[in-house]
């Protein structure tokens, strides 16, 4: 397009390009009701998630080198939606703003932020995305961290707008260093949704990117990072009335958009991402029940992604079936990581992403959400993993017949997220004691069970023992696996499960050490593994 095209050009030229793609517009006949109903309803079997982040890699400096980070992973796959997201904290971002601040810093870790090296040039990460995902009939959807603090610990993403309003705060710098590190009190450097002037911050935030980028829709991350008020800091509720303030905010958006989708003559979507259930989503002011009720959203992503195992979509996704709006579990790679000491460091494999991904279609996903799962420049094997991830996780039928990992979450990388441990269920999750005394039990979740094939149980522990074990009320034999110690860490007990014995749903597994056992052990993994014939 020509740099002088006028602004009713470029919508003209952008409308076309969304009638290639699949995108119902007004133009092809339909009322704006029906047109928006189509948008929400479209196929999303994966929605990519990408934080922003490839602005400062080397290789972005140019549009094309930029998605060659990685937007060029979803070419081909099952991602049907792009979620890119600009917050870099509240009023900081790497798209082209007026109303907000434009984040240029170039020290530390943001040496090669290529921000400014792209305004140069006349476009903006937001727009390249934008215009890379239409090319390839991708849906583009802008996110908004609604309260991102990750300034709290990284100087570089500090914004001139909380120098200026330090009353806006939570709280004070100081109470980083005051508070441990799994304290909902640390994390200071969030902003105060009762204040009437963060909330029209925020509005006028979302205004101008409607108006000045072609996005699709627009998607309102309320759980990164979820505390949104005083009363959360300190480890309470939201009050009602301050639940009713967030939603007045989803209801101010939500008209504001159906105003701008109607002057460009194609709907912009508002979608928002809430915790897993109901009542942690009203701990931290969210509402979901009452937005759905009032017609506010038009899909919904569930959780973080802390828990993927085992985190309970179903309640919400049930509710939001109820509504006829789409739901997307959130799985994430910071609780797809087999973290120390329990591990080190790496991702799980593709099996596991698997039954994570199956176990979400189970409990009526319309698809799933990935986040924090990233292409990285140069190395090739993690790419090919990723993209078999993008090639098959997105739909219950690529998932069927394919060797499955599933998994009991451990909970050890929860102690330094104060910011979020007040909404993720992880109470059933490892590790837990084993003892001589008393049973110990667990549940593991699994989608479905073949036919024919193999099923192994795998239970790692930080001590050794010969444990008694029992699945779904049946005794199996555990021997040791050298194999998996070497390569994941601690000690590892496996042993095969007949198919008959593994059921569709919770899996009942229980421990008990012999009566010569000298100590008492952690167990701190558990996993079923099946192979399908």
């Amino acid at each position: 397009m020509k740099k002088n095209s006028t602004r009713r050009e470029f919508f003209r030229h952008t409308t076309v390009a969304a009638i290639a793609a699949g995108f119902p517009t007004i133009a092809s006949g339909k009322t704006r009701e029906q047109a928006r109903n189509a948008l929400a309803r479209r196929q999303r079997r994966i929605i990519f998630n990408d934080d922003g982040d490839d602005v400062w890699h080397p290789d972005a400096a140019t549009p094309e080198g930029f998605v060659g980070v990685r937007l060029k992973h979803m070419l081909d796959t099952q991602v049907d939606t792009l979620f890119y997201c600009t917050t870099q904290s509240f009023n900081y971002f790497t798209h082209k703003t007026e109303v907000g601040e434009v984040f240029l810093n170039r020290e530390g870790p943001f040496a090669n932020n290529n921000m400014q090296a792209l305004l140069d040039q006349g476009t903006d990460p937001l727009k390249i995305a934008i215009n890379f995902a239409h090319a390839n009939g991708i849906e583009a959807i802008w996110t908004l961290r609604m309260n991102d603090i990750h300034d709290a610990f990284t100087p570089q993403l500090w914004p001139q707008w909380k120098t200026d309003h330090p009353d806006a705060l939570l709280g004070k710098r100081e109470d980083w260093a005051a508070n441990e590190p799994g304290s909902q009190a640390r994390w200071w450097a969030g902003v105060d949704f009762s204040r009437a002037d963060v909330r029209q911050r925020t509005i006028a935030l979302i205004k101008e990117v409607a108006e000045n980028y072609d996005v699709d829709g627009i998607d309102l991350d309320w759980l990164r990072h979820p505390i949104h008020f005083p009363e959360t800091v300190g480890g309470k509720a939201a009050t009602q009335a301050e639940i009713d303030l967030l939603t007045g905010l989803m209801r101010e958006v939500r008209t504001m958009l159906e105003g701008i989708g109607k002057e460009r003559g194609r709907p912009i979507l508002l979608a928002t991402r809430v915790a897993l259930t109901r009542a942690q989503g009203r701990y931290m002011g969210t509402d979901i029940s009452a937005w759905l009720d009032e017609g506010l959203v038009d899909f919904v992503t569930i959780g973080g992604g802390y828990v993927p195992f085992s985190m309970p979509t179903a309640e919400v996704a049930e509710l939001c079936q109820q509504h006829g709006v789409p739901a997307y579990p959130c799985i994430s790679a910071s609780g797809m990581t087999r973290r120390a000491p329990y591990g080190k460091g790496k991702l799980y494999g593709i099996e596991a992403w698997r039954a994570t991904a199956a176990n979400a279609f189970a409990q009526g996903a319309a698809g799933v959400s990935l986040f924090n799962l990233f292409p990285s420049p140069g190395d090739e094997r993690h790419n090919a993993m990723v993209r078999q991830a993008f090639s098959e996780l997105g739909a219950a039928d690529t998932l069927a017949g394919k060797d499955k990992l599933f998994c009991l979450d451990n909970e050890a990388h929860m102690k330094t997220h104060g910011y979020i441990n007040h909404v993720v269920p992880h109470a059933k999750c490892l590790p837990k004691p084993l003892t001589k005394s008393t049973a110990t039990t667990i549940e593991i979740p699994v989608s479905d069970v073949p036919a024919a094939g193999k099923a192994e149980l795998r239970l790692q522990v930080d001590g050794e023992c010969a444990p008694s074990i029992r699945v779904n009320g049946q005794a199996v034999v555990l021997t040791r696996n050298p194999e998996l110690e070497e390569s994941i860490g601690l000690f590892w007990l496996t042993g095969p499960v007949p198919l008959s014995m593994v059921r569709v749903g919770a899996n009942k597994i229980e421990g008990i050490l012999g009566a010569d056992a000298s100590s008492p052990v952690q167990l701190t993994g558990a996993e079923i593994r099946i192979q399908y014939a």
